[in-house]
């Protein structure tokens, strides 16, 4: 008797969605990177056009942080949140990158879009409290941004996650309790040497920039922890 392929995987519809929004977002950035001096490139050679083209996003990106810093803020923190989720789903979860819910990454892009404007105030309202002209300050504001800040802030992101979900006040409040001890303790083995370069070597203005590239990848861990993925008895429980 012959021995029988596996049938091969199927593309399922949703992936095949999924492949869409993924190609789509991530032709448009690279549309709007490449295309960042279109209509000053006249004369130039690829070459000049490759060199200037780091420089030109940068100033860019300065630009607008100058005339619309909420905006910009808020723009970049809607791309991490959403970047953070999927990868969460996908990559840090071992699966295909097209093997992910996409109201789940929708819902966590507008939660990022909500947090935006108070990331902004919180580290306004920071430099103003603690000066790090001060060096003790430093250390008083890691101490706050781990304690009050991180706990205020991932308290409002679980419950705004089981709200999204359509969980009652009740399973809100009880997934916040049972959720926020392991992702304050898993922040605390990550965020307070991040902190050290946040409070030192970046500037006042591209601390948030900072924080939210390093978000990419706290964001996929609360994202994973705050939907409910959790090991019990040596299974893996969605809730």
């Amino acid at each position: 008797m012959q021995p029988t392929d596996d049938p091969a995987p199927q593309t399922t519809t949703p992936q095949i969605l999924n492949g869409f929004i993924i190609f789509s977002s991530f032709a448009y950035v690279l549309y709007t990177i490449i295309t960042i001096d279109a209509g000053m490139t006249r004369g130039w050679t690829l070459q000049e056009q490759l060199v200037r083209l780091p420089y030109d996003n940068w100033r860019n990106y300065e630009d607008a942080l100058e005339m619309s810093p909420i905006t910009t803020k808020t723009t970049i923190n809607v791309i991490i949140y959403l970047l953070g989720d999927w990868l969460s789903q996908t990559v840090f979860n071992g699966k295909d990158v097209l093997d992910f819910d996409a109201r789940r990454v929708i819902k966590n892009g507008f939660i990022g879009a909500c947090f935006g404007p108070l990331v902004h105030i919180y580290y306004e309202w920071s430099d103003v409290v603690l000066p790090v002209d001060v060096g003790v300050n430093r250390l008083y504001k890691i101490i706050m941004d781990q304690t009050l800040y991180l706990g205020v802030k991932c308290s409002i992101y679980i419950a705004a996650v089981g709200f999204l979900n359509g969980q009652k006040g009740p399973e809100i409040q009880d997934s916040v309790q049972t959720r926020i001890k392991p992702i304050m303790l898993a922040a605390w083995k990550f965020w307070p040497l991040v902190h050290c370069c946040t409070y030192s070597i970046i500037p006042a203005r591209h601390r948030v920039l900072w924080v939210n590239c390093v978000d990419l990848f706290w964001n996929a861990i609360l994202a994973t922890k705050a939907s409910g993925k959790i090991e019990e008895e040596g299974e893996v429980v969605s809730k």
